[in-house]
């Protein structure tokens, strides 16, 4: 019983230490009564708090990876859906455009002789493999009265939709 303290009596408040002049301070004082020195937060007495972030240590917060990745994630995002993915099915682009794909698979296919004017009938018969290169006859969902050429470049373009140069 001699290490309990006597009801009624309470242990002094702690107080923070001034390192320079070793002087008691109240706890939450800012500067030294005596000199004027000001009191660090972790003086003695004064308790412990969490360390300061220290960028020169290695490590880093967790908000420097996860803004730079939603703000490269949003550009993407941005950019697919600013340039999109090409003509629609059913159109006259796309039209085009599988018939000089077409048109290239079965130059590859036959070295000897070249498309040089479009022939869709020769891409809807079987070739080597057994399988057309197109399974059906392409026209212009605009106006079903046009027809596709075959440029010189490769390119296939419809006798309506296709714009004078």
């Amino acid at each position: 019983m001699a290490n309990e303290k006597p009801a009624g009596v309470s242990s002094p408040l702690p107080r923070s230490v001034c390192p320079t002049c070793k002087t008691p301070n109240d706890l939450g004082a800012l500067t030294c009564k005596k000199c004027g020195e000001i009191i660090k937060k972790g003086a003695k007495g004064g308790g412990k708090s969490a360390p300061e972030y220290d960028a020169t240590e290695g490590s880093f917060s967790p908000a420097c990876v996860v803004i730079p990745a939603v703000l490269i994630l949003a550009a993407v995002v941005f950019f697919l859906l600013a340039v999109g993915r090409g003509p629609k099915p059913g159109t006259c682009e796309y039209n085009q455009a599988q018939l000089a794909k077409a048109v290239w698979r079965y130059n590859k296919a036959n070295p000897d002789r070249h498309m040089t004017t479009l022939d869709q009938d020769a891409l809807t018969r079987p070739g080597k493999g057994g399988k057309p290169i197109i399974k059906d006859k392409m026209v212009c969902p605009v106006n079903p009265d046009a027809t596709y050429r075959l440029e010189s470049d490769g390119s296939v373009s419809c006798s309506r939709c296709t714009k004078k140069r």
